[in-house]
């Protein structure tokens, strides 16, 4: 997750943090254990552009963490950064306007100067071009996020969605800040998904992908669809099925029948159904290939679950999700008492029956090798997906995880503790943690 780019991705219309919807009721049912559900059909690969969407996903997912970059390419990234800092240090949001203001605006939120960025966005908001307005207000709202001003940031985009078109550059930024504030396990969320959810839901119902206004930005209808389901993730979160079940078939009906779907669309659609119903059902049996910290190949996860257990699934190309396992093995043995169980589950997509050697490449946490199609069965599409399961194995949450979901005050420790009622211990400090 590119925190420190975050507000640059934004204003340059590419995708806020992936925080997949998530959340669960606290008191769903808890209905027999039974197998996984049939995963959705794999992408069809009878089309060139089908597959070459599928052949790039992994070298995007690898891109978007500065935890894969080489030390070259950080150290122009931290130059760049510092260049664009001491240039706005010069310069006076006074003396600009119009596109040479929201370039300011721009340099200085790459420069990570917080306060010009936003007094610069705020400035070309103001004077009413159209242009970039829709950008300077995620300019706006990634600054006051940055400064922890995070009733500003939730102010400035409730005025964003209220005033702007709804087109991409607000989708957008609206996702960016309902995640925000959902990691940080703030109720916000829900109310914010709920302002915007009569408004996602029109542009789903036209069954086309959603366009920026201005500029080159679009939503596919499956990132859409994606989108406007947050709100029943949201509801089922704080246990208000009935409004849950309200957004979901707000969501189902938008969908129009000859709406633009492609196969890469139908499999996050599918894919993310796949997980919101699998919220309130007990985890099935997963079937392990190996695992590698037991002289059995076939360890079972369960059918003790502890307080509470996570798992972690991943392709074994996920270099960033690796470097997650570490830290698990930290969060999980701080919260042994309890216990928290962790466990990564690795997969190949190659093909190859094998996706790590646990000899040659320790991974510091318990660590499992399943399927591919097992993988699937969790209706996954993006990476690290997590899911937590209470003490009877029933899920409470599944969705795709920050990088720093087990540090310390991070996203697994908020959605634990409103599974199990109590505050969780913080990871014990590890090797190149301060």
């Amino acid at each position: 997750m590119l925190i420190s780019l975050s507000v640059a991705c934004i204003a340059t219309a590419q995708t806020a943090p992936d925080n997949a919807p998530q959340l669960p009721a606290d008191n769903a049912p808890n209905p027999a254990p039974a197998s996984l559900p049939v995963p959705p059909a794999s992408i069809s690969t009878d089309r060139p552009g089908v597959i070459y969407k599928e052949a790039m996903h992994p070298l995007e997912v690898v891109r978007q963490s500065l935890d894969n970059w080489s030390d070259s390419e950080l150290a122009a990234l931290h130059l760049g950064m510092q260049m664009a800092r001491e240039a706005c240090d010069k310069m006076n949001p006074e003396d600009f306007n119009n596109d040479d203001l929201y370039d300011l605006a721009h340099l200085c939120a790459f420069g990570q100067d917080w306060n010009p960025a936003n007094t610069a966005a705020q400035r070309y908001i103001a004077g009413k071009a159209p242009e970039h307005r829709a950008q300077a207000y995620a300019i706006s709202v990634g600054a006051f996020v940055h400064l922890n001003a995070v009733d500003l940031a939730l102010g400035t985009t409730q005025e964003m969605l209220e005033r702007e078109p709804y087109d991409a550059e607000v989708a957008y930024t609206l996702r960016y800040m309902k995640d925000e504030l959902e990691t940080k396990g703030n109720p916000k969320a829900l109310e914010l998904a709920a302002e915007e959810h009569p408004k996602i839901i029109d542009a789903l119902s036209k069954g086309t992908p959603l366009k920026a206004a201005h500029g080159d930005a679009m939503v596919s209808t499956g990132l859409l669809y994606e989108m406007a389901i947050e709100a029943a993730f949201f509801a089922r979160y704080v246990g208000d099925d009935a409004q849950a079940a309200a957004f979901l078939a707000d969501v189902e009906r938008a969908l129009p029948q000859n709406a633009a779907v492609t196969a890469e669309d139908r499999q996050e659609i599918d894919g993310v159904n796949l997980q919101y119903h699998l919220l309130g059902t007990s985890l099935g049996h997963i079937p392990v290939i190996r695992s590698s910290k037991s002289p059995s190949p076939k360890t079972q996860i369960g059918p003790n679950f502890g307080t509470a257990t996570v798992l972690v699934v991943f392709p074994d190309w996920c270099a960033q999700c690796k470097k997650m396992l570490p830290e698990m093995a930290r969060f999980s043995s701080a919260n042994a008492e309890r216990p928290i169980y962790t466990y990564g589950l690795i997969f190949s997509q190659n093909g190859e029956k094998t996706a790590t050697n646990p000899q040659k490449e320790p991974l510091a946490t318990q660590t499992i090798e399943i399927s591919q199609e097992t993988a699937r069965g969790f209706g996954i599409t993006d990476y690290p997906l997590g899911i937590v399961v209470d003490h009877t194995g029933v899920i409470h949450f599944i969705g795709v995880l920050p990088s720093d979901a087990f540090n310390d005050d991070g996203y697994v420790g908020k959605i634990l503790t409103r599974i199990v009622g109590t505050q969780l211990k913080p990871p014990a400090a590890g090797p190149g943690r301060d």
